[in-house]
């Protein structure tokens, strides 16, 4: 049966929200449950006598788990920020687009003049490319650190922050001058260092996901059979030098 909205004496559609049956909406399982079933998976390999297929397959779920509830914490944390931080970044990013108009309006204006002086565009050059830096990173800042204002009404001398903001518009710059426009890469290496640090508290399991790591071990073994095939290859030779 489907959820009908009710409306109340205002016409208005009430705000409660049923799941309709047989929804095949998913919803992504929570650090709780992932822990649950990583100790339920925990007693199953403790048991004796398991038989070995049963074995091999519970340790391959439990590093599934593992490797889940470590991005899952990650994912929660992430999401945190986003929520902490959505309104400062919301006016800071139209904030920045102002400037940004502005700064491309400056230089416009400046490259019709006919007695332009080069180091003047060039400022307005650099003016707009500061902006455009500055757009990025209100609009792809490192989702696991927490925002640091580009306009702080508070603390706006204060050292640690200046320096962290700093450090991070100038990688920002860098990342787009390699070509990591959308700073996903950098994003990224944000998630992996977050990542470390949470395995160094041991508030995680340092695990690869499956499937990486059988990749691995399928390249080691590949690894190995081409150079078992090396030499026997070689021993043929020698055979047939004799």
């Amino acid at each position: 049966m489907k959820y009908q909205p009710q409306k109340d004496s205002k016409g208005a559609a009430n705000s409660k929200f049923t799941r309709n049956r047989g929804s095949k909406e998913t919803i992504p399982p929570s650090a709780g449950k992932i822990k649950k079933k990583i100790r339920d998976t925990q007693r199953t390999i403790s048991k004796k006598d398991l038989p070995a297929n049963v074995l091999t397959e519970a340790k391959r779920r439990l590093r599934v788990l593992e490797f889940d509830l470590g991005e899952k914490i990650i994912d929660d944390h992430e999401r945190d920020n986003a929520s902490k931080y959505h309104k400062v970044k919301h006016f800071e990013r139209k904030k920045v687009e102002r400037k940004l108009k502005q700064a491309k309006k400056a230089l416009e204006e400046a490259s019709k003049k006919s007695d332009a002086e080069p180091t003047k565009i060039a400022e307005h050059q650099e003016k707009v490319k500061d902006m455009e830096i500055k757009l990025l990173y209100t609009k792809n800042y490192p989702k696991t650190l927490p925002y640091i204002s580009l306009f702080p009404q508070e603390n706006e001398n204060d050292t640690k922050s200046l320096t962290r903001k700093t450090k991070l518009l100038e990688e920002i710059k860098q990342a787009v001058a390699d070509g990591d426009e959308d700073l996903t890469k950098l994003q990224k290496r944000y998630r992996d260092t977050y990542k470390e640090k949470l395995i160094e508290r041991k508030i995680i399991q340092p695990v690869a996901p499956v499937d990486i790591e059988e990749m691995q071990i399928a390249k080691k073994e590949d690894d190995s059979n081409s150079s078992s095939d090396s030499d026997d290859n070689q021993d043929d030779f020698f055979e047939k030098a004799k």
